[in-house]
């Protein structure tokens, strides 16, 4: 069941509630200071998911362009819409974007005990190229492997050529 009726290019006016999102995703969350820097870094767009019937944001996701590549560099969904197709509409949308501008690959990294963001990742086609030894930090000090994963973009079915 998809809560999300409507994905949407990030605003500047967004970026307090993506943060406030992210916190709860994200043990090493960005706060608004850095989204505003990232954001305004060339080649970087972001994509918001309202909840159905709302105004509501319920969850984000931020790419940024370079070359023929794109790499998706954060996406979260609030606590009470995860598993529920909001993700899958963020990653679709980041990927059309990505493809409208004619870039190959979508790269990114994730957690290798994300379950769910794998999950997620591996049904939109992408595969794991890589492994980042004790790439994140978590609350009690450990740490935890990043899998680097890519896709190639089909330009060439997107554009019916």
């Amino acid at each position: 069941m998809n809560l999300c009726d409507n994905v949407e290019s990030l605003r500047v006016a967004d970026i307090e509630i993506v943060s406030k999102i992210h916190k709860t995703c994200f043990f090493d969350a960005w706060g608004p200071s850095v989204i505003k820097k990232i954001f305004n870094m060339p080649g970087t767009f972001g994509m918001v998911a309202r909840r159905q019937n709302y105004n509501s944001i319920i969850g984000f996701a931020i790419a940024r362009l370079s070359a023929d590549e794109c790499e998706l560099l954060s996406l979260g969904v609030a606590c009470e819409y995860r598993a529920n197709g909001v993700g899958g509409s963020l990653l679709t949308a980041v990927m059309a974007r990505a493809m409208a501008e004619h870039t190959k690959w979508l790269f990114l990294e994730v957690a290798e005990d994300n379950h769910l963001a794998l999950k997620l990742y591996r049904a939109h086609g992408l595969e794991k190229v890589g492994c980042r030894l004790n790439y994140y930090e978590n609350p009690d000090g450990t740490k935890t492997n990043a899998l680097t994963m890519r896709c190639a973009l089909p330009i060439a079915e997107f554009f019916g050529t």
